[in-house]
């Protein structure tokens, strides 16, 4: 197995804005630790497969596709066997494409697609005999389910605040930590993969949101840089965390286990650094080394405003200042008719030795994750969030969609307007090509 690992610095400027919060934010401090793209490249006889994590919210598809194409490219690995996320931090740089208020920046956007493009290159150039093992741990200290059953309505609300009656969560969060350590020909550890499942959006207190910072994944990041040598690479992947944020709502805890620190990112990178530094601890070098790739799409329907709401949108557009920043927000989208009935939704694969990776253009709702790995016939399966761009915005099961009161069921082409059969399809393909991956042993 030859390995290589390489990062590079995606700091926008102070001054620059951050797409990440309920209204615009400006960074206008420095950046609290450095925004990163991070790659990884893995070659073995089966061919190569490049993976980027990078300290953003999320990237358009065009976007993704193009800087797939540029490390293609430049490496000669195959487009299907590159896969790009984003870490979904909250406050990381715009984007190439408006986000609510925040407009795109194209400055920035070549900034980090010029990174990603340079970390995967290097990585790949630097690519070295090594050897990689994996290990599987719990952290259930810092997520919690977003989405609530109401006493009082009965119906689910999501962040339902630390006053109205709860009856439960709507699910149970994926804990689980997934951890690859590499290692060069001499036994030195070159970089570590993590994936874990929880919104990077604990900034909490308003002196966290004037300067960049890549959340808790950069206080993980450092923290680990720390333990094992700074020249050590780390990358950070998204679980299912759509429905999973650090508010304990039950046990009425801001940040849950953080005990309402404002520097909930800080404390929840360390602490997850540890749970890694343990399941480390345990870590062997596998045996295998076989790459694979699969890819698919699926149809599904999309939703589209009512009648009714694209009216009062109409009337929010004429005077959107007597309007809250949602309501102008969701008026300016309605305005602009959805023609699309019906929406391709790409999914990917990835074999990485004893691991098999999922990757869904979307933020993932943690039911939908759950149903793929306890179906998977790997023992190690992984879901890789906002991979390779955005296409839908949040993939959520029917019942969330039919709770008016949940974030999710409100049709926003950023947010989510796939339709009740998009869970079950998903599902489905990504069980297909996992089937056919695993097919593919012998």
């Amino acid at each position: 197995m030859r390995i290589g690992f390489a990062e590079r610095d995606i700091t926008p400027a102070v001054g620059k804005q951050m797409p990440g919060g309920s209204h615009v934010l400006t960074a206008t401090k420095p950046a609290r630790g450095k925004l990163l793209a991070v790659a990884a490249a893995f070659e073995s006889d089966d061919g190569a497969v490049i993976l980027v994590s990078t300290d953003m919210l999320h990237m358009s598809d065009v976007f993704a596709d193009g800087v797939r194409d540029r490390i293609s490219a430049a490496t000669g690995v195959g487009r299907e066997r590159i896969m790009v996320c984003a870490t979904h931090s909250h406050t990381a740089g715009a984007t190439d494409h408006p986000i609510w208020d925040c407009p795109a920046d194209p400055e920035v956007a070549a900034l980090t697609a010029d990174g990603m493009v340079g970390a995967a290159t290097e990585a790949f150039a630097q690519r070295a005999e090594g050897g990689f093992g994996v290990g599987v741990g719990e952290d259930a200290r810092y997520g919690f389910c977003r989405d609530y059953y109401m006493a009082d309505t009965g119906n689910i609300k999501t962040n339902p605040g630390f006053e109205r009656p709860i009856v439960r969560p709507a699910d149970v969060p994926d804990s689980s930590v997934n951890v690859l350590r590499a290692e060069d020909g001499a036994g030195n550890i070159v970089g570590f993969i993590v994936n874990y499942a929880n919104h990077p959006d604990c900034h909490g207190g308003s002196q966290n949101k004037d300067r960049f910072s890549a959340d808790y994944p950069g206080a993980l990041r450092r923290t680990l840089k720390r333990i094992y040598g700074e020249d050590v690479k780390v990358l950070f992947f998204n679980g299912s965390a759509a429905d999973i944020n650090c508010y304990d709502f039950i046990g009425k805890r801001h940040f849950g286990y953080c005990g309402g620190t404002k520097n909930a990112p800080e404390a929840i990178g360390a602490g997850l650094a540890s749970t890694v530094a343990e399941i480390n601890g345990s870590i062997t070098l596998t045996e295998d080394y076989r790459t694979g790739a699969g890819f698919g799409t699926v149809h599904v329907t999309a939703r589209k405003p009512t009648a009714e709401q694209i009216a009062w949108a109409h009337e929010v557009m004429k005077n959107p200042e007597a309007y809250s920043y949602s309501d102008r927000g969701y008026a300016a989208e309605y305005v602009i008719p959805y023609t699309e009935d019906f929406l391709d939704i790409p999914v990917y694969t990835l074999r990485l030795g004893p691991w098999a990776i999922v990757g869904l253009p979307g933020e993932v709702y943690t039911v939908i994750g759950r149903s793929i790995k306890e179906q998977s016939p790997f023992a190690h399966t992984l879901i890789f969030e906002l991979a390779n761009g955005v296409c839908g915005g949040y993939f959520t099961p029917p019942h969330i969609q039919a709770s008016p009161e949940t974030y999710a069921a409100k049709i926003f082409r950023g947010n989510g307007y796939t339709g009740p059969d998009t869970a079950d399809k998903l599902v489905k393909e990504a069980l297909r090509q996992l089937a056919e991956l695993k097919n593919n042993e012998t």
